[in-house]
């Protein structure tokens, strides 16, 4: 198990209230993430479409912004008082979201293929989320959740949508095409730890392209047609 062992003396920190809040700027990025996941989580609500693949996207949303909000205030503000365990919350609703796109696109390309193999994505979805889940529990690293992200959103995703877009030039794949570009982006200046110094370091500046690849799954998400005989609705 990955034990945290933080000399939080030397993290950098501000007193609000008489409350200590480490890491203020990573914290204030991750709230930008959350403001954008709440704004895509209501457009795509007031669109009212009741289709599977599009509450699935719209829910993806609900939960990345859950993520950030929580990653933010437990994961790095109050991580002093939380622990490593305070960031499996965030981690876990990082992973259903993931897990929600990755479903709905899923659910955008069954219509495309033949039913075994659309099944066989579906219980593949289930069994990949359950086994992340467990992974990230026992070793409370974080690692496990960027590679359930790599896996979903860049191999599963990402993958299927080039079929979609290959066969149906779908509007919304351009958009998480984009996405995906960004969120690679994001994860390299995250690997490479690229700072400026403590008060904007990695998380910060990887926050901003993320938060932009958010943005394009949104508009991905808005865009994306259904291409089955039993749901008409654009």
């Amino acid at each position: 198990m990955n034990v945290l062992a933080i000399d939080f003396s030397k993290v950098h920190q501000i007193q609000l209230f008489g409350i200590t809040i480490l890491e203020p700027s990573s914290v204030l990025s991750s709230l930008m993430m959350t403001a954008v996941c709440v704004y895509g989580f209501v457009k795509l609500n007031q669109l009212g479409r009741t289709h599977r693949m599009y509450k699935q996207t719209q829910y993806f949303f609900l939960f990345m912004g859950l993520a950030t909000a929580i990653g933010g205030i437990l994961g790095h503000g109050f991580l002093y008082l939380t622990g490593q365990p305070g960031k499996i919350p965030g981690w876990f609703s990082s992973m259903i979201a993931v897990a929600l796109f990755e479903r709905a696109a899923i659910w955008h390309v069954k219509p495309l293929l033949s039913q075994k193999i659309g099944k066989y994505l579906g219980w593949l979805n289930y069994i990949e989320l359950s086994i992340f889940f467990v992974l990230a529990l026992v070793t409370l690293n974080f690692i496990v959740v960027e590679v359930h992200a790599f896996y979903g959103l860049f191999l599963m995703l990402c993958l299927i949508e080039i079929y979609v877009y290959r066969k149906k030039s779908d509007p919304g794949s351009r958009y998480i095409f984009i996405a995906t570009f960004l969120g690679a982006v994001s994860a390299g200046f995250h690997a490479l730890k690229f700072s400026f110094g403590p008060w904007f370091n990695y998380n910060d500046i990887a926050h901003i392209p993320m938060a932009m690849s958010i943005y394009y799954y949104y508009l991905g998400a808005r865009d994306m047609k259904y291409y089955g005989e039993d749901y008409t609705e654009n």
